[in-house]
Formats: structure tokens, sequence, C-alpha cells
């Protein structure tokens, strides 16, 4: 190829004319533009920015940007998208293209290997942009890449929209249910998991059977009947919603939403007793609620000493905390017949305290004993929904609240399945 001049048709703009050929003048495959060829270069220091134009090889096929087979072009176009920077300067991408006519899928743009249809930048700054917001805000995103944050979000958000746009729903045998908040004011999302493969599989709003609904018709009745085993909460809409469309489901509540419902109890007893506590012991109950709630062996040296003060001073608040520790070792039974019998001595432990809330929950796991001693069939790892609990209030922390519910979901996803190392480069 002829070696490209320079010539300046702006004072603030270097423009190389002529075609530079990738394999005679840069590196093959350097900049990712293959199987284009290179048609201008211009750069301007003003602006800090280069245009790079792109120029079909006609010795390559159109494709079909749906089923990429072979299609037969129809109409030229061309599109400007932005790109990665290079070397801090805003780079954007000029690429001819052609409307293709597909034998079966009718009239698509055609296939650009380096570009998605209809997106608004290359696809290694897609990747770029989901990897780094996956780590820092959309707004530190935005100024290292010297874009405005709502176009930062609108990337991610296509990028994200296509790379979870199918979630696999096959095979699917044991599955997990559980609620999210996602706004104050009592506003849930409910969460799919797949068990068997721990992952996410579904997000919908709301925390009702109309919700559960939603999933199901996604589902399938067919699949629906695979489904042997649902580890969910105590909760009623979330009982009602499973047992229609998996008949042969086993409901399973497993440890992690008992142990969450009894902090719940805790918390209430703390309370009872921090308002009949004498104004001198008042100054024990602060600052207590996750001391009564976390694992033990996870305390500091001072939070130990502040959790045993407490409990020796309040012997309501020392039985509750008691019955909870041992609460946790009934998963421990391997039979039917074992936990039943560790279930009826943990209730009448709690009848004996007096303590009302702790007598209401008795009341509670008698009612669904059932799916407690299912566990025993179906020992379920739930270690994925409190995972999820976490990484969804560290997602509304970093963010600062979502607007875009669906962008909200779509992070949501991204947390549970994130974006693998290293950061894509050019």
């Amino acid at each position: 190829a002829h070696a490209p001049r320079r010539t300046t048709s702006h004072e603030n703009w270097v423009i190389f004319k002529g075609v530079i050929r990738m394999s005679a003048a840069i590196p093959k495959g350097i900049l990712g533009y293959a199987p284009y060829k290179l048609k201008q270069i211009s750069y301007s220091k003003e602006s800090i920015e280069v245009n790079v134009e792109l120029e079909r090889d006609s010795r390559h096929n159109h494709l079909c940007s749906v089923c990429n087979q072979k299609a037969s072009p129809e109409r030229r176009k061309e599109r400007t998208v932005k790109d990665l920077l290079f070397h801090g300067w805003k780079t954007f991408t000029k690429v001819e293209y052609y409307e293709v006519r597909c034998k079966q899928c009718g009239i698509r743009v055609e296939h650009i290997p380096f570009i998605r249809p209809c997106a608004r930048a290359t696809k290694r700054l897609e990747e770029a942009v989901a990897w780094l917001c996956q780590h820092l805000p959309l707004t530190v995103v935005a100024l290292y890449f010297s874009l405005n944050w709502k176009t930062v979000k609108n990337i991610d958000k296509a990028y994200l929209e296509h790379r979870f746009e199918a979630p696999g729903l096959d095979n699917i045998t044991v599955i997990g249910i559980d609620e999210v908040s996602y706004r104050k004011g009592h506003k849930y999302l409910t969460c799919v998991f797949d068990l068997n493969d721990p992952h996410l599989i579904w997000v919908g709003l709301g925390k009702n059977k109309e919700t559960l609904s939603k999933f199901f018709e996604q589902l399938g009745k067919e699949r629906g009947k695979r489904i042997k085993a649902v580890a969910i909460d105590m909760s009623k809409a979330y009982i009602e919603g499973v047992k229609e469309p998996c008949p042969h489901a086993l409901i399973v509540h497993d440890k992690f939403h008992l142990v969450q419902d009894f902090n719940k109890v805790m918390d209430r007893i703390r309370i009872d007793e921090f308002k009949k506590a004498d104004e001198e012991y008042k100054g024990f109950f602060k600052r207590t609620k996750w001391l009564l709630v976390m694992n033990p062996l996870r305390l500091k040296e001072d939070g130990k000493m502040r959790l045993s003060q407490l409990l020796n001073i309040n012997m309501p608040l020392n039985t509750a905390y008691t019955l909870g520790e041992q609460l946790k070792q009934r998963w421990e039974c391997v039979t039917v017949a074992q936990f039943n019998k560790a279930l009826d001595n943990w209730c009448e432990m709690a009848y004996e305290s007096n303590l009302k809330h702790l007598m209401d929950f008795a009341d509670m796991l008698k009612v669904h004993r059932s799916g407690l001693w299912s566990y025993c069939l179906y020992p379920i790892n739930t270690a994925i929904l409190e995972a999820n609990n976490r990484k969804v209030g560290l997602i509304r922390r970093k963010a600062c609240g979502f607007h875009d519910l669906k962008y909200f979901i779509l992070k949501i996803f991204q947390a549970d399945n994130p974006l693998p190392l290293p950061l894509p480069v050019p």
C-alpha cells in the first residue's frame, strides 16, 4: 500500500488521508478493527480528539447481525461510535456498513465484529465501562472517560442488557427465593436462585404471589413440574405462589431464613427490655442490635465484653440469646424424627421462658413444621441468598440509590456474575 499523505484541511486538525492497510502500515489486529481497513485518521490538539474512519474490505462477505449467515447488501450507510481513549485522547470511529437482506431474518444491519447493532460505542469501550462501573460510581467512570455520567450509565445498561438478556432456565430442580429491599418505604424485589449451580436466574418487582407467578410463567409448566425443592421463608404469599406451579416440590424453610426471622424476634425483645430498664442500665442496650445477632466468633474483644455485660444484667435477653444459639443447632439433625424431637424440645423451652415474642415464634414453627423437617431431606446451602443481600446493599450505597429500577436489577445480576479480570483494553 502507498504511504498515507499528510494534509491539513483546518488549522486545528491534522489529517492523514489515503487508505492505510493494516497489514502494511499497522501490525494486523493491533487496533481491533479487522476485517475493516483504515481510510483516514485525523486529530485535533485543541479538542484532544482523534477521529478514525474505516471502510469495508470488499473481500469479506456481508453477514446478518442476527443469524450471522451470508446476506445480500441493500443500502450503504455510515455511523460514528465512541471508542476507548487513545493515550488520553477522546476517540471516535466512523464505520461504513450496509443494510442487508437475509433469507431468514429479512432486512437487517450487517454484522460488525467490534460494534453491537444499534450501539453508540465499540464493544471494547462498553466492556471497559461495564468493568469499571462494577467497581466505581458512575460519576468517577464518567470523569475517567471524559463522558457525561448519563452516557456512561446508558452504555453500562445497554451492555448488561445484552449480557443478561436470556438467563438459562433449563435443568433447574432446586431453587431459592428471597426478597431484597431496593428503597425505603417497604419497596422490595423478589430474587430467584438456582441452588444446584448457585447463581441468580430471575428478579421481579414486589414480594407477593403475583410476582412469583411472572417467574413461573416464564419458567413454563413442564419445567415447573421438575422442581424438587424450593427454599423460602415462611411468607404465606411465597408458599401459595409455589404450590400450584411446582406440584412436586418440597417446601424447605432453610436455616438462613429461620435465623433471619429469629433475629427480628431478638430485636423486639431488646427494644421491650430497653423500655423497661432503669435509666442507669439503658446505656448497656445502646448499639447492641448487631452484637446480639452476629456470629460470636466474629466479634472483637470490645464487642464480646459489651455483649457479656448486657446478657448478665438482663435475663430475658440472656434466655432469648441462648435459645437462638440452640435453634441453629437443630439443623445438625440428619433424620426427620431427630429434627421433630429437637424442635419440640426447643418449643417447650420457649414456652417456659414466658416471653411473648418467643412463644409466638414457637407457635409459628409448629405451624410450618413440615417445611422445617424437610431440610433433613434437602439440606440446601442458601449462603448465596445471604451473600446477595449484602451485595444489593453495597450496590445501593455505592450509587446512593437508583432511579432506574431496570438498571438496578441488571446491577444485581452483575454482582452475582461479575465481569472477570483483566480490564478490557484495545
